[in-house]
């Protein structure tokens, strides 16, 4: 008599291996472009607007200072852009809601991406192809913009957004375009640089960041206001411009901060 094989328990399970690709497909993150294509399409628009009107505000300021013009007689300046710091949109939510507002700031601006210097040693290089793909210009630096990668904005009017930057490269990019020709066409957006002086001793910023200590005083500030959807990635981020009239004036903050000092 032939024995009978039960075929049935030699073959795989097709529905286990059909729920194992389903969850494998279920994990799989969306494409880059389109998660920060996402972030950019639900900006709160109220808040939006309101940092733009700030920035077109102090944009003309800084024009006009430059040139003597007055508003009715200016021409309309084609700016440079360079980001620092931005972290990596790949794998931090913050920095997807940063270059997300970056790029939407330039379109409402009319800068193209091709005027667009970014970097960050943190980049992957999902970050680099997607940013490449964008139009920018990804630069090269190392692995360290504070040792080995001067940023200078040569003489063009320059926007550097700086979210959430560390003492050491405000004061790298600072000592790098440390001419008035340069500085006075800058436009920071970043965090407020008064703070640092209110947060450390004299000494140490005379010996850590003396750039930074003798420019924070002369900066005209404006905070941006809070955003709804992403409060932690645009906190204590304001415009910031350095007044042409300001630039030799005495450093009262300073010396109130050193006598303060001297008292404790």
């Amino acid at each position: 008599m032939t024995p009978t094989i039960d075929t049935e328990i030699w073959l795989p399970s097709s529905s286990s291996r059909q729920r194992k690709t389903r969850r494998q497909r279920r994990q799989q993150k969306p494409p880059l472009f389109s998660r920060v294509r996402s972030v950019q399409d639900k900006l709160d628009l109220t808040w939006f607007n309101s940092c733009i009107r700030i920035l077109e505000e102090y944009l003309l300021e800084v024009s006009e200072e430059n040139s003597g013009q007055k508003k009715n007689g200016r021409q309309k300046k084609e700016y440079n852009v360079t980001c620092l710091g931005l972290g990596s949109p790949e794998t931090s939510d913050n920095a997807r809601a940063q270059l997300a507002f970056l790029l939407k700031v330039c379109d409402a601006l009319n800068i193209d991406c091709a005027r667009i210097s970014i970097y960050d040693p943190v980049f992957t290089d999902e970050d680099k192809s997607l940013l490449r793909q964008l139009g920018m210009c990804v630069l090269d630096c190392g692995s360290d913009t504070t040792d080995t990668c001067n940023i200078t904005t040569d003489e063009e009017p320059t926007i550097l957004f700086m979210p959430h930057c560390d003492l050491a490269l405000y004061e790298s990019v600072l000592a790098a375009n440390w001419f008035s020709s340069r500085l006075n066409n800058s436009l920071f957006i970043c965090n407020h640089l008064d703070d640092y002086i209110q947060n450390n001793s004299i000494r140490s910023l005379e010996d850590k960041a003396p750039h930074l200590l003798n420019i924070a005083p002369n900066i005209t500030s404006r905070p941006l206001p809070t955003s709804p959807d992403w409060p932690s990635a645009f906190n204590n981020t304001s415009v910031q411009f350095l007044s042409k009239h300001k630039f030799d004036a005495p450093a009262t903050v300073i010396e109130k901060k050193k006598s303060e000092e001297e008292q404790e």
